[in-house]
């Protein structure tokens, strides 16, 4: 299909639809001496910055891996989709301001028509560019429903490659930013829909220069306050699971205390801690874990296990940390953690904290920050050349 299919070549087409508008009604209302159109143009420049941030973050989410973003950029769509939201939910609150200044002292429309057919025009181009991104609007089922394929035969590899390519083009984390657009040309939709409604009431019902307000002029700011509340209920949940992602938050409808109680019943598991679970991207979950364990045998029967724990939860990237202890029952210093850095002068900058686990009485997973509890050193055992354990201390 080319370099640009699918959303990309939409947000493109979308961006010079805008634009052409936005110079056209700039130009239009300089000429004409028409407020209305100066003011709707620069309204089309809003939705051509969040049509932009849209672009520039799909873009840059699908770059490759390198030295330097060894995971790529797949965030990148998320911090596009946050921007979005939270300018879109800047302009919802100067739009409230304006409508509450509006109630307290109403004015009149006075050019009912040209503002009919400005704000006519300005709901055109919204629902354009509504249907234009129709299959992606608050498809979070969409994001839902990304599980693992069934892999096939290696025939199939080959053959699958170019459906796989296609997959990556409307991956979970690509319809979290295009919901931001989505929503912001909803938003200016149901701003035009006020201002047709408002402009029809006073172009059917016309009020003279000397009459004074009615019931008229209190239909556009209080139309205008059920608008922003209908945006900013669509903009919050966005604005939510962006920000869940950046900060590393547990996904949406895991448990930790019950992931963590599945993983300790599994046979060959003599403790855990440091489970880190968090969202890289929209459909993309990570989890890391060290395990406790007899020796390399008894890791290798447990693994699989704890992966397919993982993977019916919707965790697909697992990274577990083998600890050995050479025990069958192994107790007190033996469960503290082995895999740290090797100087007590890291800890502040350690995620996995020396402790032990009978000690601190932690059953979730997640480890212990607290001192007063810490063994002092924590020892390594390992077996000799003739099979006898023996232990260092650090």
């Amino acid at each position: 299909m080319g370099r640009y299919s699918g959303k990309t070549c939409r947000l493109i087409f979308m961006m010079f639809f805008l634009g052409s508008f936005f110079l056209a009604e700039l130009v239009s209302g300089y000429l004409g001496n028409s407020i209305a159109l100066m003011s709707d143009s620069f309204n089309m420049l809003s939705d051509l910055i969040s049509v932009t941030v849209g672009m520039s973050a799909l873009r840059l989410g699908r770059r490759e891996r390198t030295g330097r973003f060894t995971y790529g950029l797949p965030r990148a769509e998320v911090v596009g989709a946050l921007c979005n939201a939270v300018f879109l939910t800047a302009l919802c609150f100067t739009i409230f301001v304006q409508a509450i200044m509006r109630l307290v002292e109403p004015e009149k429309i006075e050019n009912a028509e040209l503002v009919l057919i400005v704000g006519a025009l300005g709901l055109g181009i919204n629902l354009f560019g509504l249907v234009l991104f129709q299959d992606f609007c608050f498809c979070k089922s969409q994001m839902e429903d990304v599980e693992e394929e069934p892999t096939g035969s290696d025939k199939d590899c080959e053959a699958g490659e170019g459906i796989q390519a296609e997959k990556k083009e409307d991956s979970p984390t690509a319809a979290l930013n295009i919901r931001g657009v989505v929503l912001h040309l909803m938003g200016d939709a149901l701003g035009s829909l006020v201002v047709v409604v408002t402009a029809v009431i006073f172009f059917v019902l016309p009020l003279g220069p000397e009459d004074s307000c009615n019931w008229e002029c209190y239909i556009d700011p209080s139309l205008t306050i059920a608008m922003v509340i209908i945006i900013l209920s669509s903009v919050f949940p966005l604005i939510r699971e962006a920000v869940s992602i950046l900060l590393h938050m547990v996904p949406e409808g895991l448990h930790v205390d019950e992931i963590s109680a599945a993983l300790r019943k599994v046979p060959g598991v003599q403790g855990m801690h440091e489970l880190h679970i968090w969202k890289l991207a929209a459909g993309r979950n990570v989890a890391t874990l060290h395990v406790k364990c007899a020796d390399a045998v008894a890791f290798e029967a447990l693994n699989h296990q704890i992966r397919e724990i993982f993977h019916n939860i919707g965790v697909h990237s697992t990274t577990i940390q083998p600890e050995l202890t050479y025990q069958e029952k192994p107790l007190g210093r033996a469960l503290s953690c082995t895999a740290s850095c090797l100087s007590r002068g890291c800890e502040q900058q350690m995620c996995c904290s020396i402790f032990n686990e009978h000690d601190e009485k932690d059953h979730t997973g997640l480890g212990s920050c607290s001192s007063h509890n810490r063994p002092p050193r924590f020892s390594i055992l390992y077996p000799d050349s003739k099979g006898v354990i023996n232990s260092t201390f650090i």
